[in-house]
This record gives C-alpha cells, sequence and structure tokens, in this order.
C-alpha cells in the first residue's frame, strides 16, 4: 500500500487517481487503506475501510448500482491503458524461485487476564498473515555442510535479524512497522541434523530473538493524535523442524513456531489500550505457489534486495 501512495509509476499513478476521489482524499499522511470499487478508467464507485461484512456488502451493492448508472464511455475512458514492463515496479517481481517461500501467521494467545471487552469484540480471536522470502542460496545456509545425525550449523545472523526485523512484529490486530536494525537486542538461529534418508535430511530448529524500540510515535490509529513518548518490544524462542532435499536443493517440508511476549503498540496495529506484555505466536510453514501466495512480504522494502 505505501508503493501504492508514493510511487511514480503508472500503475500507482492510477491508485492515486482513485484515492484521491475516495474518503481520505488521497491527502499525505493520512490512511489510504480499505477496498475500492473502481472501473477500469479510473471512476471510483464506491470504498470502505471496514472488515464488517455487512458494510462491505453494503458498499459493494452502492457500488454496483453506480456502475449501472454510468454510461459505456465513463466505464472504460476514452483508450485503454497501455503499459511495458517497465512501467510497473511490483514487489512480486522479486520473487526468489527456487527459494524458500513462508506463509507467517500472528496471533494472540491466551493470558490469564485479558481486557476485559464485549464477547463479539473482533480482537479476541484476530489474527494476521505475512510472507517471509529466502532466496535459493540463503536457503542452502540454513543446512549443516555435512549431512550426518548430529551435525550443527549457526544460520546466518542476518537472515534471522531480517526474520526479526520483519516478521516477528506484532501485527496480529493491524498494521505496524518494522524493527530497525539497532532494534534487535538478540537473535540467534541454529539447525541440527536428526535425521538422515537418502538425500533427504531433517533438521531441528532453535534460536531466540529479542527487538526494543523506543521514541515518539502516535498509537492512536485514525485519530492520529499527537505523538508521545513510546516503547514496544517483542521477545521469542524459535522451535521447529523442516527437511531439505540435497538433490532438489530446496525444503520440501517446513515448520517453525515463536512464542513470547510483546508490548507496546504503533498508530494503527490497534494496541493503543493493551499495552502491557502479553503472549503471542508466530507460525512460519511452506507456502504454496498459488498467485495468492506468491504477494510479497510486507516489509520486502527493508531485505536490501534489488526491487524489479
Amino acid at each position: 500500500m505505501s508503493r501504492l501512495q508514493s510511487g511514480r509509476d503508472a500503475e500507482c499513478q492510477l491508485f492515486q487517481k482513485i484515492a484521491r476521489q475516495g474518503r481520505a482524499g488521497g491527502r499525505p499522511g493520512v490512511s489510504q487503506q480499505g477496498t475500492y470499487v473502481v472501473t477500469p478508467s479510473g471512476v471510483l464507485l464506491a470504498d470502505l475501510n471496514s472488515s464488517d461484512p455487512l458494510r462491505m456488502r453494503e458498499m459493494m451493492e452502492r457500488g454496483l448500482e453506480r456502475w449501472k448508472q454510468l454510461p459505456q464511455e465513463e466505464r472504460l475512458g476514452p483508450e485503454l491503458p497501455t503499459l511495458e514492463q517497465t512501467d510497473v515496479r511490483r514487489p512480486e517481481r522479486s520473487y526468489p524461485e527456487g527459494g524458500l517461500i513462508l506463509r507467517v501467521s500472528s496471533r494472540d494467545l491466551p493470558r490469564e487476564n485479558p481486557p476485559a471487552r464485549p464477547d463479539a469484540d473482533w480482537r479476541q480471536t484476530a489474527w494476521n498473515r505475512d510472507f517471509a522470502w529466502f532466496k535459493p542460496e540463503e536457503a542452502r545456509q540454513m543446512v549443516p555442510e555435512k549431512a550426518a545425525v548430529g551435525e550443527m550449523r549457526e544460520i546466518p545472523a542476518a537472515l534471522i535479524r531480517r526474520l526479526a526485523r520483519c516478521n516477528l512484529v506484532d501485527n496480529v490486530r493491524g498494521e505496524t512497522q518494522p524493527y530497525a536494525e539497532a532494534n534487535i537486542e538478540r537473535a540467534t538461529w541454529n539447525a541440527e541434523v536428526v535425521k538422515v534418508e537418502g538425500r533427504e535430511v531433517t533438521l531441528r530448529l532453535t534460536g531466540e530473538t529479542r527487538a526494543t524500540a523506543e521514541g515518539m510515535w502516535s498509537i492512536g490509529g485514525l485519530r492520529r493524535p499527537e505523538p508521545t513518548p513510546q516503547k514496544r518490544g517483542h521477545a521469542t524462542k524459535l522451535l521447529g523442524r523442516a527437511t531439505y532435499d540435497l538433490d532438489k536443493q530446496r525444503f520440501t517440508a517446513f515448520e517453525m513456531l515463536a512464542l513470547g511476549t510483546r508490548y507496546g503498540g504503533s498508530q494503527y496495529n490497534q494496541r493503543g489500550n493493551d499495552l502491557d506484555p502479553a503472549p503471542i505466536g508466530t507460525i512460519f510453514v511452506l507456502a504454496g505457489d498459488s498467485p495468492a501466495e506468491r504477494v510479497a512480504p510486507a516489509f520486502l522494502r527493508h531485505y536490501g534486495w534489488e526491487q524489479h
């Protein structure tokens, strides 16, 4: 979303044209997040920023009614847009073919004294999803050089620090920011060979992460109150199991849990009244190959990879 709001390629300019017609008016610094119903010509028919299914249905019905009322020339515009491949810089084009692609799901864990809320409050069952990408050569660096039971490998610090910055964040209820490199206080990740069958090596994965950040920012969501002194943090222990095929040079199985504690909040992650330390869990599993699972990680721009 941030690319669409600030980018200058043709795709971004089309989104910005649409957003200027919406509830937020395309104003800099105001969230353009939401669902938009638009024509191919870029006419906004309806928009909404809500997860309420009834409100969403009403919004789409409103958009459909406006579509029916539009003349054909306004629906499609005077001419079809033509975009060269070089006109659009989509993060999905950096997809690391043959690498390790993980689906990342996060949620709150049960706690002894949760904040009192109505039974139907959506925050009681909130969860979120992201992805983590590793290039083929990065995935190979997770496997001990010798395929023998008991062999160990300390996975390169850059890989676990990237997970700690970009994936082990409190996005359970909404959008947040990655941690900066300087915020990472601890990040270890180790692999041990526990089984070898032919050319398949099974690994036990263990590790720890801890990140803390403090400064001036708002925790008030769309109300955007003035920034105040804030702290946030995330600490986890990692435990997982994975299988690597030495002939195919890729992982064929991968499951890892990150269990720990988070505290504090950021502007849009809905923690303004839930800042105390509380348990959180994140699971990493192999993603599929459908278009829906080739979506770029939220913080790909912080990977340091060349963007295509």
